[in-house]
């Protein structure tokens, strides 16, 4: 089938500052859903990239209703977190029409993006078998929970299913105690990052690839990838990696000792060297020369006989007073700190990490893409959609239908407009 148009060549009129980004010009056919999906899209808007969110009209992402509602409105601070710099299309993917729209907005992209099990995006006619004849060069990015193929691969997932299953929570918890998720979701940003680097890989190589790539992700791997530090010595040794709480399996000391105040500092002395600066701090420089200490793998051995020892001396002193010595030392430290707490910090201040999204009257923080480039500025951003909050603008501007043809197919169920979008129709 004939291209309708070069890739990234029809981008509608973008601001000045958006247009300096690395992405300006790169568009996105996003069909992800919840966590991983969207984490990865939402990365590839901030860099400048316009990107197509689909949504099935009235539910939406099931994101939207996940985490705390906001705004009074069909939003919740999960959505609002990795949802920037995105527009939105209600779109019915089971319906014929809504599928033929689907493909030829794809012929638009130089991008696909979808987290669904394996096997129902070819079964709606919108894999990457589907796309690639449409779309010379597409870069088709596939999200699964444990792999496109073997006995998993249907199991449905998410990120505290993947924890558990990827060993995750199996080396995190207290020692002697039950396992513990980690509190962030991280099996599920993990993923999307992993998919944001295998996309612009295959951005950044696509032209020796005319007939397009498949680039799959699963939340197994990535998970797994996470630990690769245990890998050598649990595949060839077979060593168990024990919970350790606080602390860490493979270096000593590395981990929060409570102080006399009840609060708790973390210590790093990561190297020999850092360890010999913390035995002068601590009162102990004989320490350094103990051959029971003398380098990690003694410390290791000897775990159960040093950290009582170093727990002792933290719990003479408060925080505060730790922070200064250890500070004066050059020992890697901080405090273990509440979300709360780390927000106040004047460093995130400085480096602007929380940026607001919306109006005046709807301003919602979210977090700062985490790259800084001499050669492009921060992103400008947007709030994320309403469902079917940019219908009329996408399918009238980029597949140029007319408003009769998008108000019969309001009509029809197979995509509608947010309540609260600007009325095209009457224009």
């Amino acid at each position: 089938m004939q291209m309708l148009v070069p890739m990234g060549e029809d981008i509608m009129t973008a601001t000045d500052a958006t247009a300096r980004l690395p992405l300006a010009g790169i568009r996105v056919l996003d069909f992800t859903h919840a966590a991983a999906g969207p984490f990865a899209t939402m990365l590839l808007a901030d860099m400048g990239a316009e990107v197509f969110k689909i949504e099935k009209a009235g539910r939406g992402d099931g994101a939207r209703h996940m985490g705390i509602p906001m705004f009074g409105k069909l939003e919740s601070d999960y959505y609002l977190s990795i949802n920037r710099n995105k527009r939105g299309l209600a779109l019915d993917l089971r319906s014929p029409r809504g599928r033929d729209i689907a493909l030829k907005l794809a012929e638009h992209c130089d991008i696909v993006v979808q987290n669904f099990r394996p096997g129902v995006m070819e079964r709606l006619g919108l894999g990457f078998a589907d796309i690639a004849p449409r779309r010379r060069g597409i870069i088709y990015g596939s999200i699964s929970a444990f792999g496109a193929k073997g006995p998993m691969s249907d199991r449905p997932a998410n990120d505290i299913i993947m924890q558990s299953v990827s060993g995750l929570m199996g080396v995190t918890g207290e020692m002697g105690g039950g396992p513990v998720r980690v509190g962030a979701p991280i099996s599920d940003y993990a993923t999307g990052l992993f998919c944001l680097v295998g996309l612009l890989s295959a951005l950044h190589v696509r032209d020796q690839h005319p007939e397009g790539q498949h680039i799959e992700i699963s939340m197994l791997d990535s998970s797994i990838a996470l630990m690769a530090n245990y890998i050598p010595s649990v595949v060839a040794l077979g060593v168990r990696i024990p919970r350790l709480g606080r602390a860490h399996a493979q270096i000593v000391p590395y981990q929060a000792f409570e102080c006399s105040d009840g609060s708790y500092i973390m210590v790093g002395a990561f190297t020999n060297a850092f360890w010999r600066r913390l035995c002068e701090a601590l009162g102990h420089p004989e320490w350094a020369e103990d051959e029971r200490f003398k380098t990690n793998a003694d410390r290791l051995r000897n775990r159960d006989l040093l950290l009582p020892m170093i727990s002792d001396l933290f719990l003479k002193r408060s925080r505060q007073e730790w922070q200064a010595i250890l500070d004066a030392a050059d020992v890697p430290n901080s405090p273990v700190l509440e979300l709360n707490e780390t927000l106040e910090l004047e460093q995130v201040k400085v480096n602007e990490t929380i940026q607001y999204v919306g109006e005046s009257d709807v301003r919602c923080p979210t977090v700062r893409l985490p790259i800084r480039s001499s050669a492009w500025p921060p992103s400008p951003s947007s709030m994320p959609p309403r469902i079917g909050q940019d219908s009329f603008a996408i399918l009238k501007g980029i597949l140029g239908l007319e408003v009769e043809e998008i108000e019969a197919l309001i009509a029809e169920g197979v995509t509608a407009v947010a309540d609260d979008a600007v009325d095209h129709t009457s224009a």
